[in-house]
């Protein structure tokens, strides 16, 4: 399993590596996710992210992600809710602020396979972008995370994580990027988990984003905490 995700991992870091026609870029994201428990069935989700702008300069998006998810099992959980993604673009020189609202609905199974913890989600958004341009977007998520220890229980420690996601535009591409393919992020970092509430990784990135002109690659340094109350 460990051998097959990071084989998977390394392929995409090839491809993206190895495309043409594409500008590079180097950003810091910020990122907190937290969960709170209602009851034994809802929960209260939320993601913070603060991004900057290339080569770190300034801050350049702020994205906000309330949700409310249904606990259909102990592994599996459906939710659904809002995202707020605002842009601030500088590099003219006058700041400009470009907002997208966006509605998703989710479903994410959780599941370990001996000491790995393994993440799937499947998440479908409807984009609500500038000039009221309407969109949809699939996008497809998987985690491991490997922790150090040996023992069966992995409570608190040091922990490997790699992660991938595609992004696919399933309506109205055309006025997206003209194209099915969106964007790819592979994730390799390492963690610590302090109890099943606070969970802290540090980890690197790496971005393709398929663009109308010219595509672009990003490489990420992001810090993210994780909670659940």
């Amino acid at each position: 399993m460990i051998l097959k995700t990071t084989v998977l991992v390394l392929f995409v870091f090839c491809v993206a590596g190895n495309s043409y026609g594409q500008e590079t870029e180097s950003h810091g994201w910020l990122f907190w996710s937290h969960e709170q428990k209602l009851s034994n069935k809802w929960q209260l989700s939320s993601d913070i992210q603060l991004r900057s702008s290339n080569n770190f300069k300034s801050a350049e998006v702020l994205l906000l992600r309330p949700g409310i998810g249904y606990k259909i099992t102990g592994e599996q959980t459906a939710t659904a809710g809002y995202t707020f993604f605002g842009r601030w673009d500088a590099d003219t020189g006058i700041k400009s602020y470009e907002p997208e609202h966006r509605i998703f609905e989710q479903y994410e199974i959780r599941h370990q396979i001996k000491k790995t913890e393994v993440n799937h989600r499947i998440r479908l958004e409807q984009r609500f972008l500038d000039q009221n341009v309407f969109a949809q977007r699939l996008r497809y998520y998987v985690q491991g995370k490997f922790p150090f220890q040996v023992d069966s229980t992995f409570e608190k420690g040091i922990y490997a994580s790699v992660q991938n996601e595609i992004f696919l535009n399933v309506q109205n591409k055309a006025d997206v990027n003209q194209s099915f393919f969106d964007q790819n992020r592979a994730y390799l970092g390492f963690g610590f988990k302090f109890n099943d509430q606070y969970d802290l990784a540090l980890g690197y990135m790496l971005l393709y984003q398929v663009k109308e002109k010219i595509n672009n690659r990003s490489h990420i340094i992001q810090l993210s905490l994780k909670t659940s109350l």
